[in-house]
């Protein structure tokens, strides 16, 4: 999973390389947090990437970061919309209702958030170093797009 470690250089950001992917991972996980706006949070990460110009390292983690975002914000709305749906037809029938459903909704919801963070949290310290690490599922995506947008 880790990638090739990168030369040290500078952002078009006015930082080096490895701050700015810093500050990306940092703004995406901290905002993911905050009530409100954790549904908008993945809005940091993309504009870094379509801010960023001259640096693919900082591109592809940016990118990285905004689909990682993008994962949780959609398992959540997918556990949400079960919630509703599974709680109001087992509230209807059983006189208890369903909080056995939103119990384990909620547990896999937390289990999946902390995988994501744990995620952030290596590409945000490999980054750090220089060295470009690919998350499961999301890095060969972002990498693509990363390399395919900076000429």
């Amino acid at each position: 999973m880790s990638g090739k470690t990168v030369q040290p250089h500078r952002s078009s950001l006015g930082m080096d390389a490895n701050v700015a992917v810093l500050v990306v991972y940092l703004t995406g996980v901290v905002l993911a947090f905050i009530p409100g706006i954790r549904y908008i949070a993945w809005l940091a990460p993309l504009g870094f990437f379509f801010v960023e110009k001259q640096s693919i390292f900082v591109r592809f983690h940016a990118m990285q970061a905004f689909m990682l975002s993008a994962v949780g914000i959609v398992f959540g709305l997918v556990a949400g919309i079960i919630t509703v749906v599974g709680v109001t037809s087992v509230a209807a029938v059983s006189p208890v209702g369903g909080r056995g459903a939103l119990g384990i909704l909620e547990v896999l919801g937390m289990v999946v958030a902390i995988i994501l963070l744990v995620f952030a949290l290596i590409a945000m310290v490999k980054g750090y170093r220089y060295k470009k690490y690919k998350i499961p599922f999301v890095g060969g995506w972002a990498e693509k797009l990363a390399s395919s947008a900076v000429k």
